[in-house]
C-alpha cells in the first residue's frame, strides 16, 4: 500500500533471491535486482485555504474577528 493518501507517499516490497524450488539462494545477479521501493502519487494533498480577517465586532473591549477557513484539495 501507499504510505500516504495524497502526494509524496511510497510503496515497499521485499525482494529476495530464490532458486527454482523457492529456497533462499545467493547466486542472483545484483544488477538485475528489482527495486524494493517506489514513489506513489495519489493526487494532491488537502490544504487549508483561508480568507482575510473581517472587521472587529466591537469598537473597543473584547470583540472578535472572523475569517473563512476551508480544507480543500
Amino acid at each position: 500500500q501507499c504510505s500516504s493518501t495524497c502526494a509524496g507517499g511510497f510503496q515497499r516490497r521485499v525482494v529476495v533471491c530464490q532458486d527454482e524450488n523457492g529456497y533462499t539462494a545467493n547466486n542472483c545477479d545484483e544488477k538485475s535486482k528489482p527495486m524494493e521501493q517506489r514513489s506513489c502519487e495519489s493526487g494532491p494533498c488537502p490544504q487549508w485555504a483561508y480568507g482575510n480577517w473581517g472587521e472587529c465586532t466591537k469598537p473597543c473591549g473584547a470583540g472578535t474577528r472572523t475569517r473563512l477557513v476551508v480544507c480543500q484539495r
